[in-house]
């Protein structure tokens, strides 16, 4: 192996090189395929009334695959104006692209301007805008960036054009990240899971579920596969269509009454193939009776959502594609909860159901089993546990006044007027999910909070073509 040592001024003057390029890297932030970022345009200088072109200037590092999409959108407010993309028929890595070059473009509106090739490998393809508007007032627009596979930093610089003035610099300043980099319930996803529906075959107006799914965005429609689990563990499927920026409302009673069970919706391609697509939101409301006096009773429950970590779709084979929820395909699931502010269960002031349930490892059918283990821990610092045997955990209610708890019974465990928090975990170790309800003085319910996850976990699916209704 061979070595090259630096002296004196030589090693100097080749350092600085080297310390400007490191400057560089760290003043960049990498974005990851899957996220969205939206960044404000800021021109370091009027601009000329009459603009050509609206350039991106590409940023220092470039790493991805073929098949790769950089999709730029020009944005007024909430709107879509237009769209450039950058596509990858190659794979292509560079940390020091130097000198910068055109990775988004957008020219003024009836130009006739052909895609070119910026890199080795990717095609621009660019998009055509009235760009004499977006000069008059730049700070009514922004840029969302979303790249499909690979990493990409973050641009820094634009550059607009026009006949009498050549180079008008524009910053580029991240105003702004995708929800799906951060865990919890309160973020799109690729996944959905809600952990609850029901629904009366003969009086669905006083048990029945709400089910919400929303595509939030604002670019790009999707297929959306919906399984419904019923406590049998019997899937079935109903697939829609979401434009951009749509929502759609659907009964539990209409799709599968006289059930109660827990959802997964899935963001797929034509295929049926699972994809990246970290823009799905839902959630559902249920209206069920209130086991202490029978009236109706209703809750919204948010769903987890679940990032898709790597591009592109899951490949099929045998008829399947299998999902990976690891933290590189998508992120991991729960496999322990918490069920926070349960009330005393003394005397039936209260009834606390806790609803469990373990994700079908085949959407196509199946029976998970697990023993659920379920500590109390109370606001004396005493703690009190349970296993429930579930050989079957499509879908089971804890009812906690009827759990038999030890050392010491749930009525007594949480005095009048105080309150505890329960964790529920499977003892092997896989995930779990659910929700908590409570009927009495305070009656209410949500998403279980999720406190650890599970290594690796896999959902086959079965591929087919799909067709919306």
């Amino acid at each position: 192996m061979s070595s090259v040592v630096f002296t004196g001024i030589t090693a100097r003057r080749a350092i600085r090189p080297v310390i400007a390029l490191l400057f560089l890297l760290l003043c960049f932030t990498p974005v990851s395929a899957g996220d969205a970022n939206y960044f404000t345009i800021e021109p370091l200088a009027p601009l000329p009334a009459t603009l050509s072109s609206f350039l991106v200037q590409s940023p220092i590092l470039v790493n991805v695959p073929a098949g790769a999409k950089l999709s730029v959108s020009l944005m007024k407010g909430e709107s879509v104006v237009a769209t450039s993309n950058l596509i990858f028929t190659s794979a292509y890595n560079n940390d020091r692209l130097i000198p910068p070059v055109p990775i988004a473009s957008f020219y003024q509106s009836g130009s006739n301007i052909p895609s070119g090739q910026p890199l080795p490998g990717g095609t621009l393809v660019p998009g055509f805008a009235d760009l004499d508007v977006v000069a008059g007032s730049p700070s009514q627009y922004k840029l969302l960036w979303v790249l499909s596979d690979g990493i990409i930093a973050t641009p820094s610089r634009a550059i607009a054009t026009s006949l009498s003035s050549p180079f008008n610099p524009i910053d580029l300043k991240l105003a702004s990240v995708s929800a799906a980099t951060r865990p919890g319930d309160q973020k799109p996803g690729s996944v959905l899971f809600l952990a609850r529906y029901t629904s009366s075959a003969s009086n669905p107006a006083r048990e029945d579920s709400f089910i919400s799914l929303s595509n939030t965005s604002p670019t790009d429609s999707v297929y959306v596969r919906l399984f419904l689990i019923n406590g049998g563990c019997q899937p079935f499927e109903y697939t829609l269509c979401l434009p951009p920026r749509r929502t759609t409302g659907l009964l539990a009673s209409d799709l599968d009454p006289g059930s109660r069970g827990y959802m997964i919706a899935v963001a797929c391609d034509a295929s049926g193939q699972p994809i990246q697509f970290n823009w799905l939101s839902g959630s559902v409301q249920v209206k069920q009776p209130n086991p202490v006096n029978g009236l109706p009773f209703d809750i919204s429950l948010s769903a987890i959502a679940i990032a898709k970590r790597s591009g592109g779709a899951v490949t099929a084979a045998g008829g399947k594609a299998e999902m990976a929820f690891d933290d590189t395909m998508y992120d991991r699931l729960p496999t322990q909860l918490a069920a926070d502010d349960v009330q005393s269960q003394a005397n039936g002031a209260n009834s606390t159901v806790i609803t469990v349930f373990r994700p079908l490892p085949n959407l196509a059918g199946g029976s998970p089993s697990a023993t659920i283990h379920v500590t109390g821990y109370n606001s004396d610092g005493n703690n009190t546990s349970a296993d429930v045997n579930a050989t079957n955990t499509c879908y089971r209610d804890i009812n906690l006044p009827t759990l038999k708890l030890a050392p010491t019974l749930i009525r007594d465990f949480i005095q009048p007027g105080a309150s505890a928090w329960f964790s529920i975990a499977p003892t092997d170790s896989l995930p779990v999910l659910g929700a908590q309800f409570n009927y009495g003085k305070f009656s209410g319910g949500h998403t279980s909070r999720p406190l650890t996850f599970a290594i690796d976990y896999r959902i086959s699916i079965p591929v087919a073509p799909l067709t919306c209704p």
